[in-house]
C-alpha cells in the first residue's frame, strides 16, 4: 500500500469518526433529553496555585531545554543568541518582533518580506510594542511575558476543567496534557501560542462564571491572536443554546460572547484593507508565498500523505501530520459523551477549521489553541494507569517532536 493511499483511507476513517462525533454532540445539544449541567463546585485555590506552580516548572524545564540544544550547536554563545539565531531564527517570532517594532505596512523596502506581515494577527506585537519603544530586548521579554501567560492559561485551565468535571485531579490531569503536548515549547517562544491560550480558557472561565461581558472583551482578544478565535463566537451560540433548554430565560447580555470574537476578525480585515486595499489581502500572501488556501480536513490528510517520502523532510513534513488529525478526531469521538456538547463542537470546529489547509506544517502547533483536547483528554482518562499511560505516551512525543525540531526539521 502507497502512502497515498494510507493517506486516503484515513481521511475517510477520519470523515465517518467526525461526522458520528457531531451527531451525538448535535443530539445531545437539541435532542428531547435536557442536558444536565456541568459538575457543581468551586475550583480549590490549592489546586490552582499547583496548577501555575507546575507550568511555571515546566516552563523553565521547556527553556533549559532548548538553550542547551542552541548551545550545543552555537558553542560560546549565549544562550540567548543561540536560541534566538541558532534554533529559532526561522519561525514566526521574527515576524511578530518586526512587527512590534515596525507595524503594518511600514514600507515594504524597512526589512525582508515586511509585505508578509499582514498574514500575522496584530495583538500580541501590540503588546511588546511599548517594550519596543523603550528599546528593550523583544525577545528577553516576550519570553518573560510567555511564561508568566502560560502560567496564568494554566489556572484558568485547571478551573475550567474543575467545573466540568467536578475533581480537582481531573483538572490537574488537563492541565499536564496541555503542558505535555508535542510542541509545547512554542509557549515559551515570543509568539501568540501562550496569549491565545490563556485568552482562550479566559473567554471559557468567564462563561462558566456566566460573565458574558467580560466573555466578549475576551473573545475579542483571542480573535486579534489568531483565526480560530472566532470559533469562541459559535461556542458562545451553543451555550445560549444549553442555557434555554436548561430553562433559562434569555438575556440581552449574551450577545456580548457572539459579538466579542465576530468584532475581534472585523478588526483584522480591517487592517488588511486599511493597509492593501482588500480585506483578505492575507490570503493573497498565504497562497503566494506559502501555497496556503483552504479545504476540508480530510483533504489535507490525503495531501500532506503525498509528501511522505523516503527522506527525513518529507516524514516530518507529513506523516505527523497524517497521524495528528486522525488522532485528533478520534479523541473527540470517543470523548463525545463525556464533554458538554458545547466543548465537543468547539472542538470539532477546530479540527475542522485549523486543519483544512493544504500546506499543513503546523498542525501540532495548532493543536495547542483547542481547549477541548485537554479536556476530552481528561474526560477518558480515569483511573491511574490510564492518565499514566496517557502522561507517558505524550512524554514520548513530546521528546520526538522536540528532537526533530532542535534538528531543524521542518516544524514551524
Amino acid at each position: 500500500m502507497t502512502w497515498q493511499t494510507a493517506g486516503i483511507l484515513l481521511a475517510a476513517a477520519c470523515t465517518v469518526l467526525f461526522v458520528c462525533a457531531a451527531a451525538v454532540g448535535l443530539r445531545r445539544l437539541l435532542g428531547r433529553q435536557t442536558c444536565a449541567a456541568p459538575a457543581a463546585g468551586q475550583p480549590d485555590v490549592r489546586g490552582q496555585k499547583l496548577a501555575a506552580a507546575g507550568a511555571l516548572a515546566w516552563c523553565c524545564c521547556m527553556l533549559a531545554a532548548l538553550c542547551a540544544a542552541a548551545c550545543l550547536q552555537s558553542p560560546g554563545t549565549s544562550p540567548l543568541e543561540a536560541v534566538r539565531q541558532t534554533l529559532c531564527g526561522g519561525l514566526d517570532a521574527r515576524h511578530y518582533l518586526d512587527l512590534a517594532r515596525w507595524g503594518y505596512g511600514a514600507g515594504e523596502a524597512g526589512f525582508a518580506e515586511q509585505y508578509l506581515m499582514i498574514v500575522f494577527f496584530p495583538l500580541w506585537p501590540w503588546l511588546l510594542r511599548p517594550f519596543a519603544l523603550l528599546g528593550l530586548d523583544l525577545w528577553l521579554v516576550g519570553t518573560l511575558l510567555a511564561v508568566g501567560l502560560t502560567a496564568a492559561g494554566a489556572v484558568l485551565l485547571y478551573r475550567c476543567a474543575f467545573r466540568l468535571f467536578g475533581d480537582g485531579r481531573a483538572a490537574g490531569f488537563a492541565c499536564a496534557v496541555q503542558l505535555l503536548l508535542p510542541g509545547s515549547f512554542f509557549f515559551v517562544l515570543p509568539q501568540t501560542e501562550a496569549l491565545f491560550f490563556c485568552l482562550n480558557f479566559a473567554f471559557l472561565d468567564a462563561m462558566q462564571r456566566e460573565k458574558p461581558g467580560q466573555a466578549g472583551v475576551f473573545g475579542l482578544l483571542a480573535s486579534l491572536c489568531r483565526a480560530n478565535g472566532v470559533l469562541l463566537a459559535g461556542y458562545a451560540v451553543l451555550w445560549c443554546v444549553l442555557a434555554l433548554r436548561r430553562g433559562r430565560r434569555a438575556q440581552a447580555g449574551w450577545l456580548w460572547p457572539v459579538l466579542g470574537p465576530a468584532a475581534g476578525i472585523a478588526v483584522y480585515l480591517g487592517i488588511n484593507w486599511a493597509v492593501y486595499g482588500n480585506a483578505f489581502q492575507f490570503a493573497v500572501y498565504q497562497r503566494e508565498h506559502w501555497d496556503h488556501s483552504f479545504c476540508l480536513f480530510p483533504q489535507a490528510v490525503a495531501i500532506m500523505s503525498n509528501y511522505i517520502g523516503g527522506d527525513g523532510v518529507g516524514v516530518y513534513i507529513g506523516l505527523w501530520t497524517v497521524i495528528l488529525i486522525p488522532l485528533e478526531v478520534l479523541i473527540l469521538t470517543l470523548a463525545a459523551r463525556r464533554l458538554p456538547p458545547d466543548w465537543l463542537l468547539l472542538g470539532l470546529a477546530g479540527v475542522a477549521m485549523m486543519n483544512g489547509q493544504t500546506w499543513l506544517i503546523s498542525a501540532q502547533r495548532y493543536a495547542l489553541g483547542m481547549p477541548a483536547l485537554p479536556a476530552a483528554l481528561a474526560g477518558l482518562a480515569r483511573r491511574g494507569w490510564q492518565k499514566a499511560a496517557v502522561l507517558a505516551a505524550l512524554g514520548v512525543a513530546w521528546g520526538a517532536y522536540f528532537s526533530a525540531f532542535a534538528g531543524h526539521a521542518p516544524i514551524y
